[in-house]
């Protein structure tokens, strides 16, 4: 895993491209690790990418393996999708190559997947005899609607790019040499916006998933209210690019 800071965003690169940056224990626990720095840090964009060839082929099956896969030590790292998701950064997944299993579980958490051309989407999980991690599930259900998800967990297949981007598993797609770039330039547009009503715009995404339209109405108008009262002190919290209201 190596970790990155430009200017107001956070690059997060999985980074064993000899193992085409295939899932281990220990990734998975450097992941929730790093992921839980980044969320308390005042960047307001994170990138999620694959160093080399591939975002991440899933499990790594053919690698040395611990049998200290235990609910006890595992059950808190599988919330690094529960904070790609709902950290207050705005967070990005650039995907080139596999995507698979819990490596797509954490992809589909963060509020942007943005692929290039030659992107591999894979469940994959009933391939290799598991019932799914990372929160997939949960995740591709919204993304793509019920019926959909059913069709990629149960009948586990390699989509390709243009695929992906026709039932919004995706929402940009760009040529694999422009890629990271590119997605770069849309996290740094991103991290341009104060960090206030950034935060608070990713805040109520979170609470519009699981709030009656009333009640969600009540959370909005809460914040919006707030960060307008925080503009006319003067933006303390975008003049020092850190959120002191959630």
């Amino acid at each position: 895993m190596s970790t990155e800071r430009r200017d107001a965003v956070t690059v997060v690169t999985l980074d064993r491209p000899e193992r085409r940056n295939a899932v281990t224990i220990e990734l998975c626990e450097e992941l929730h690790r790093t992921l839980l720095d980044v969320a308390a840090s005042d960047a307001r964009a994170v990138v999620l990418r694959g160093a080399g060839d591939h975002f991440s082929v899933g499990a790594d099956l053919d690698g040395p393996h611990s049998d200290a896969g235990t609910l006890e030590r595992l059950g808190p790292v599988y919330h690094a999708a529960t904070l790609l998701h709902t950290m207050p950064q705005v967070t990005i997944a650039a995907v080139h190559g596999g995507c698979a299993g819990a490596a797509m579980g954490w992809a589909c958490a963060c509020d942007f997947r943005f692929a290039s051309t030659g992107a591999r989407f894979n469940t994959a999980f009933l391939r290799v005899g598991v019932s799914g991690d990372m929160g997939l599930v949960w995740s591709l259900s919204r993304l793509v609607g019920g019926a959909r998800a059913r069709e990629l967990l149960f009948f586990p297949e390699k989509i390709g790019a243009g695929e992906a981007l026709r039932h919004d598993l995706v929402t940009r797609v760009f040529e694999p040499d422009a890629l990271h770039a590119d997605v770069l330039a849309i996290a740094h547009r991103l991290a341009a916006h104060d960090s206030f009503p950034l935060r608070m715009m990713k805040a109520n995404v979170v609470s519009a998933e699981t709030s009656a339209m009333a009640e969600y109405v009540e959370i909005e108008s809460a914040r919006h209210l707030h960060v307008i009262a925080d503009s006319a002190r003067g933006g303390f919290a975008n003049a020092t690019g850190r959120s002191h209201a959630r």
